[in-house]
């Protein structure tokens, strides 16, 4: 992955700014989680190469979205080429894996995976993988990448009108229920 591929991602802003990565976990719903325990000095920052791959995998599992959550949107792009462990298609099999690393709801297997991928390969910064919810490229930084890493293109309130209708547009893709709490 490299400087003009786009990552998309939802964030609460209580917990930080778009490029703040979550130090805390591993989390029990989430795939890559590779921390050892919330002190481990591990965190992740998760994110989709597309619209609907990060709606359906932000809020896939609760099976909706809520426009007034105050939740946010970025897009941002690696400065630099980034390293990543592949799991996407044949090159699962390189570790003896398939495609059912990305599927499997066995989430502290998925961790356990995580793990030793991050200690075996100390020269990558994440892992690139197709998601479950809508078959999208998704992707999990680690704590080998700084804050500068990545450059910021936009960065905006989900309910904003500029970015609404595509949101909107994905969620129904993806078959969730759009309220307004």
């Amino acid at each position: 992955m490299g400087p003009g591929d786009k990552l998309v991602r939802f964030y609460n802003p209580r917990y930080g700014s778009w490029d703040q990565q979550r130090s805390f976990g591993p989390l029990p719903d989430l795939r890559f989680d590779h921390h050892h325990s919330s002190s481990s000095g591990r965190s992740v920052w998760y994110a989709a190469t597309s619209v609907l791959g990060a709606v359906a995998e932000a809020f896939g599992n609760q099976g909706f979205i809520d426009k007034g959550s105050g939740r946010r949107i970025c897009v941002a792009t690696p400065r630099s080429r980034l390293l990543l462990v592949d799991l996407v298609s044949v090159a699962a099999r390189a570790f003896g894996l398939d495609q059912r690393i990305g599927t499997s709801t066995e989430y502290l297997c998925c961790q356990e995976w995580a793990r030793a991928l991050y200690d075996s390969y100390p020269e990558t910064c994440g892992i690139r993988w197709r998601g479950r919810q809508a078959g999208s490229i998704c992707v999990v930084l680690n704590d080998r990448i700084d804050r500068d890493s990545l450059a910021l293109i936009a960065d905006h309130d989900i309910s904003h009108p500029d970015v609404w209708p595509r949101i909107s547009r994905a969620a129904r893709r993806a078959r969730l229920r759009i309220v307004a709490f």
